[in-house]
């Protein structure tokens, strides 16, 4: 068995690395929202929506009480600093990868600052969005979109 902070790799007896279910923690303050990203997402068997949080105290009380392995969370998340979310979930759980969607491309670098692992823009499509959830879980590398281009940062 190979284990990162949250076990998320296990080895077959060929000496395979197999993907376990990457979980995640979609906070976003509008019910369509959080219902479109869990179906997006509900097709994808690597892939299971541990939780759903309507504001910033929520995302952070359901990080520590479910262990995600991503966090998607709104960029302007309604009543919330988004910069200090992330922050604070950095803080009490660093292992988990923070994928920001918003539209708003000066919110990137604040973002980032504070531990985002992705930055994509609201309209990002289920590929897309799949996609970068697993670049950030397996590989830790910092994602972000600008326009249809996505660019990779090594952390």
């Amino acid at each position: 068995m190979i284990t990162r902070s949250s076990g998320v790799y296990s080895r077959e007896s060929a000496g395979n690395l197999v993907e376990d279910t990457i979980r995640v923690l979609v906070a976003d303050s509008s019910e369509a929202m959080r219902e479109g990203i869990r179906h997006m997402l509900s097709g994808d068997d690597s892939i299971k929506v541990v939780g759903e949080a309507r504001d910033g105290k929520e995302a952070l009380d359901l990080v520590v009480k479910l262990a995600p392995d991503i966090v998607i969370l709104d960029g302007s998340l309604r009543g919330t600093d988004c910069t200090k979310v992330i922050s604070y979930i950095k803080e009490c759980a660093p292992q988990v990868g923070v994928i920001v969607l918003n539209d708003e491309q000066n919110f990137l670098v604040p973002a980032i600052e504070n531990g985002a692992s992705g930055f994509l823009t609201g309209d990002v499509g289920r590929t897309d969005l799949i996609g970068a959830i697993r670049i950030v879980h397996l590989w830790r590398m910092v994602l972000f979109q600008q326009g249809s281009r996505f660019t990779l940062v090594k952390l």
